[in-house]
């Protein structure tokens, strides 16, 4: 079984907050879009059997064409949602470190786990993606995931069993593809790669 998981296409700047996800939530923007239709190409002899997104508009809008040309629908999971930053979504780095000095520097020292000011830490995703993932394993279907960048880089550091604090090592392009292969024999993830990025 192989799980492909993608970061979402470039979204559209500007002030977009969704109240219920606790987070901005912009649609694609115009380069978004062409990014998300290379796809499209990348996928045409992979046999997927389903595509399933986080419940966000540019992850939705990133599916949208793979889906079309594979004729599967884009199923949401809150599961692939990204971390809850909590009520600093909205602040600024110098606004953050004035107001959570200690959140701040535990944050950027990538030593240990912090929760987010009413938010999650990255255990809680990690607990999401075990969720995900042990189901994934029990359809043993090929999936493409559209999620976001810390979601994908904790999602790394489950899978090769490093500290989640340590996810700043890796970084994920808009678009970018990560392939994983379980496998049964063994009860083990092999890394294929990590953010290939279409040009």
């Amino acid at each position: 079984m192989k799980v492909y998981i993608v970061r979402h296409g470039d979204n559209e700047s500007g002030e977009y907050f969704n109240t219920v996800l606790n987070h901005q939530d912009p649609p694609l923007s115009n380069d978004g879009i062409r990014k998300a239709k290379k796809l499209v190409d990348y996928f045409e002899e992979k046999f997927i059997k389903k595509i399933i997104v986080s419940e966000y508009i540019r992850t939705q809008e990133t599916a949208k064409f793979l889906a079309n040309k594979k004729k599967l629908p884009v199923l949401k999971d809150k599961r692939l949602n990204e971390i809850d930053n909590g009520i600093i979504e909205t602040m600024c780095d110098d606004e953050i470190k004035k107001n959570y000095p200690e959140f701040f520097k535990d944050f950027f020292s990538y030593s240990k786990d912090v929760r987010f000011p009413n938010g999650e830490n990255s255990e809680e995703v990690r607990i999401r993606q075990k969720s995900l993932l042990d189901e994934l394993i029990e359809r043993n279907e090929d999936v493409v995931l559209i999620s976001h960048e810390g979601y994908i880089r904790l999602l790394i550091c489950h899978l090769i069993n490093l500290p989640l604090y340590k996810r700043n090592l890796f970084h994920v392009d808009l678009c970018g593809i990560s392939e994983f292969e379980y496998k049964q024999n063994n009860n083990s993830w092999k890394v294929i790669r990590i953010n290939e990025v279409l040009v």
